[in-house]
């Protein structure tokens, strides 16, 4: 029964292949071969594949932080490199050559941080800003929850301090110091300001420079505080064991990352018993795949490829569609949706919550069919129906097989509320071009959002958004296809 319920869950996903081309890099994974799983083989595959589905949030945080703190950081990532509890600023707005993570915004400065909290609560300082500025630091735990923020849209725009505390903490703060919890000892520290064009990203710069983080044990501090990089260097070492099958390692990496992000225990008891069946022992913190057979091996490392090919179409499928884009109410907020937990961590990393921000995936234009640079579109704003937002919205073009964004001659890789030079019509109306070649209408190359010459998805992001798209008042128009 089980052997014709994966069968069929293939066949099922099968029909979505054409949303996803060939594996371009290792953010995808080829389809394993499930023809005739059985016995051992079947077994190890059915709990393996519920394993990675929920395990793959906290060995991709840890995956994050390692490279952040690894000494060519900057080199490997784009991103600049960043000690445990040490803050990162990326000084511009991301191109294609950031490809660490899939779907990067074009629209704010991050400032990121993987905080360890174990020993003590860091103090997060934030910065007055400009009346029209949009700021946020999103805190997120490794399963990729948003758990709170400080910003524009929640705390205002006066200048402050935060302290940030572990669920195993028991001190006292100071008078006057505002206390977010955090439900593990690890967190992220995600932030991003507004960048109103190329020529406002001195003040954005001068903006960030005005945020850090300093332990508890150092505050106040006018100024960031050294940070402890022996401690930080410890926290990320990891070495998998020299005969460990390479086609094994996602779980010797799940048992690593369980030491610091160990399961809850009402909400992931069943699945976390689970894994001593598959090889882990000591708590789940060590994998032996010694204790396991052939069979069972094999059995782990095609769950590992189809865990990833269902994280893959469920990017395309999950939520609610309107117009052929795609958004989630829950997204940032996962809870116990596993596999949209593993899928936000893979194709959407650190994502708002719909209440900071909306993120609406397009990947297929009014006929159903996958976007194609081979081909030619519009998106058409009319005038009354342009994005509800407090702060700004923008359109951002993706490789469809990498996640990253695409190369192109006017190095444009996001349209929207701040790109200069945009025509709109006589009545408001806003008419955007997707396509590869360079178009010869004037008007169609100001409103141009370059494409690949392949497949490719969009991303329409809404800051600081109403609740029209909820209610159904309001709904991004879909893609007309201009071109066969």
């Amino acid at each position: 029964m089980k052997n014709r319920l994966i069968l069929a869950a293939i066949a099922a996903l099968t029909f979505l292949g054409d949303m996803y081309p060939a594996a371009a890099d290792d953010r995808q994974l080829p389809l394993p071969d499930l023809t005739g799983l059985a016995g051992e083989e079947a077994q190890a595959f059915y709990l393996a594949l519920d394993a990675v589905v929920w395990g793959y949030p906290i060995v991709f945080f840890e995956d994050l932080m390692r490279g952040r703190a690894a000494p060519d950081a900057e080199e490997k990532t784009g991103n600049p490199g960043s000690q445990v509890n040490e803050l990162a600023r990326v000084r511009q707005l991301r191109g294609p050559e950031y490809t660490q993570i899939a779907t990067p915004n074009n629209d704010t400065l991050y400032i990121e941080s993987f905080m360890d909290l174990s020993r003590e609560p860091m103090v997060l300082t934030v910065p007055a800003v400009d009346e029209d500025r949009y700021y946020s630091i999103q805190l997120w735990d490794p399963n990729g929850d948003t758990f709170a923020y400080i910003g524009t849209l929640t705390t205002g725009r006066d200048a402050g301090a935060y302290a940030l505390v572990g669920p195993n903490w028991t001190g006292a703060l100071p008078e006057g110091l505002p206390r977010i919890d955090s439900p593990y000892v690890n967190a992220v520290y995600w932030g991003r300001v507004g960048v109103k064009g190329p020529d406002d990203v001195g003040r954005a710069n001068e903006i960030q420079d005005g945020m850090w983080i300093t332990p508890l044990s150092a505050y106040p501090s006018e100024t960031e505080v050294p940070v402890d990089v022996a401690y930080s260097q410890a926290r990320v070492e990891y070495t998998p064991p020299a005969d460990l099958p390479e086609d094994l390692l996602f779980y010797d990496k799940l048992a690593h990352a369980l030491q610091f992000t160990p399961p809850k225990p009402k909400q992931d008891a069943v699945l976390a018993d689970s894994l001593e069946q598959i090889g882990f022992t000591d708590d789940n913190t060590r994998f032996d795949p010694t204790t396991l057979s052939d069979a069972e091996k094999s059995g782990l490392a095609k769950a590992y490829l189809f865990a990833n090919h269902i994280m893959d179409v469920n990017a395309a499928t999950t939520g609610e569609e309107i117009n052929g884009w795609r958004w989630s109410r829950h997204a940032g907020i996962m809870g116990t949706d596993y596999l949209f937990r593993a899928t936000w961590a893979k194709w959407f990393t650190g994502g708002n919550s719909p209440d900071e921000a909306i993120y609406m995936d397009g990947r297929k234009d009014t006929d159903g069919a996958a976007l194609d640079g081979n081909k030619s579109y519009t998106l058409r704003f009319e005038a009354d129906a342009l994005p509800n937002v407090s702060a700004f919205w923008s359109l951002s073009m993706y490789d469809g097989a990498t996640g990253a964004f695409v190369a192109n001659p006017i190095n444009r890789y996001s349209i929207g509320t701040y790109t200069p030079g945009l025509v709109y019509e006589d009545d408001g109306a806003l008419e955007i071009t997707i396509q590869n070649a360079e178009p010869e209408d004037a008007k169609a190359e100001a409103n141009w959002l370059p494409a690949p010459e392949g497949q490719f998805y969009m991303n329409l992001r809404l800051y600081g958004p109403d609740d029209s798209l909820a209610n159904g008042t309001w709904a991004p128009p879909p893609v007309q296809k201009t071109t066969q």
